[in-house]
């Protein structure tokens, strides 16, 4: 996930925040047998794709996030009003149905816009997500420098495309949590420490190590 595009012009309807931590950094696995984004939501089993009408992408951004009629705005948003940089152009959008169809990703449309880069949201949470296929070569990139990795927990860390991606997010969201705090920040400095000593006790347990740093992620957002 490069990037998580939400309509700037709609703030008060927002669940999530441009490039939110919660999102962005996550991976998403499409195959015949399921779709599944690694946040611990509900995986869609055997889905199937059908295809939407060929349209403008501009057009289909647009009518995919009506505003509310009160909204002081255009009834139908722009991409630059997402913050997509993006040149509008022809696009044949598919549909996902899923078993079970309580998955969040019943419903959802994708858009290919390149052999490695891909436009999807989830049913109705009102944002774009926008991914990049990951190269296998691709180098696992944290938020710390991997070669001065001191704990168990960090070097198990610096072996996973996931734990790094759940790394950098759990760092923005301490950022941004620090931003929003103003000057007593002190209490959320000891409390991240504290946090920091309980996912370092997680050792080499990935499966530990990502609950720790998804439910990490989820409280600081609430800050």
């Amino acid at each position: 996930m490069v990037q998580v595009a939400v309509d700037q012009q709609d703030q008060s309807h927002w669940l999530y925040f441009p490039d939110d931590p919660r999102l962005l950094g996550r991976e998403l696995r499409i195959s015949a047998s399921g779709i599944s984004l690694n946040d611990d939501s509900r995986d869609c089993q055997k889905p199937v794709l059908s295809s939407l009408p060929k349209t403008s992408l501009q057009k289909f951004i647009g009518q995919s996030f009506p505003r509310p009629e009160h909204f002081q705005t255009p009834t139908y948003p722009t991409l630059s009003d997402y913050g997509l940089k993006l040149a509008d152009a022809a696009v044949s959008p598919w549909q996902a149905s899923c078993t079970p169809d309580a998955s969040q990703w019943n419903h959802a449309w994708f858009i290919l816009l390149s052999p490695d880069r891909l436009l999807t949201n989830d049913d109705n949470s009102g944002f774009v997500l926008v991914l990049r296929r990951r190269a296998g070569s691709t180098s696992i990139r944290p938020s710390f420098a991997c070669d001065k990795a001191q704990s168990a927990a960090e070097r198990t860390i610096c072996t996973s495309q996931t734990l790094a991606g759940y790394d950098r997010s759990v760092t923005a969201a301490y950022h941004r949590a620090l931003a929003t705090a103003g000057d007593d920040t002190s209490s959320l400095k000891q409390e991240q420490i504290s946090w920091l000593n309980t996912r370092n006790a997680c050792n080499t347990d990935t499966e530990c190590l990502a609950k720790s740093m998804r439910e990490r992620v989820d409280q600081l957002m609430q800050q």
